[in-house]
């Protein structure tokens, strides 16, 4: 699966949600930041615990460095999506517990804190969440998509990405020998935390364009091309009828 050759990650392996800095202190052995009386010494080193986080980032980084392992994992879960919209809405309702009601006074905008570290600004929040959820109870299952390698938009070269009408170009070329209904990019390197806030669409740039794209029944296929571009994860999707 996907426009580059790669491994592919265990469909069974389940993600880990939320953990933060603190719940790793707590998963250490307690014998470990307990002094001789039995009572919790105060940690002052937590870069070595950020530095932890940081390196299972990076690792996760690596792991969806090529289309393969993203482009499978996230296939799987947009067909999941469309052949059982109810259940998924459920794990939305459940997802919300994840939003940091924080506010962003530099972007203006509410936070969503899901898995980790990983920050993603979100523009309404809970309602958001709530609103995605309520239009997939409404659903009935649809089929699941056909994966085309030619809506596959491949990744730039070093040398194509001082090209600013670069992916203009691919698209066009690509509309030339097939009809392409949408195409938009992703950058959370997590296929399930991506393919959740895809359906919730909560960014204030696309307003649920992808989810409807995603949830269309006349929409049959789907290309997928993902990997690192500089220091970025990037995933390129393109739809068809």
């Amino acid at each position: 699966m996907g426009c580059k050759n790669g491994g592919e990650q265990n469909a069974d392996e389940k993600t880990e949600l939320g953990k933060s800095v603190i719940d790793i202190l707590k998963e250490e052995d307690p014998d470990d930041i307990k002094d001789e009386q039995g009572q919790e010494e105060e940690i002052h080193n937590l870069d070595y615990y950020q530095k932890k986080l940081e390196a299972e980032e990076e690792a996760e980084l690596r792991k969806y460095s090529n289309s393969a392992n993203y482009a499978t994992d996230i296939f799987k879960l947009l067909n999941d999506i469309r052949q059982k919209p109810n259940e998924y809405a459920n794990f939305i309702e459940d997802s919300m517990e994840y939003i940091n009601e924080t506010y962003d006074k530099e972007k203006q905008g509410k936070k969503i804190i899901f898995k980790k570290q990983l920050n993603v600004l979100l523009k309404t929040g809970e309602p958001a969440f709530r609103h995605a959820a309520k239009i997939l109870k409404k659903m009935e299952p649809l089929e699941p998509f056909l994966f085309r390698d030619d809506l596959c938009v491949p990744l730039p070269s070093e040398s194509e990405l001082s090209n600013k009408n670069y992916l203009k170009n691919k698209i066009a070329n690509m509309r030339m020998n097939r009809k392409v209904d949408a195409f938009f990019k992703d950058m959370i390197k997590n296929p399930e935390v991506s393919a959740l806030l895809l359906i919730v669409d909560d960014n204030g740039v696309n307003n649920g364009k992808r989810r409807d794209i995603i949830l269309r029944k006349e929409i049959k296929y789907v290309g997928i091309s993902a990997g690192v571009i500089g220091d970025n994860f990037v995933a390129y999707f393109a739809f068809s009828r």
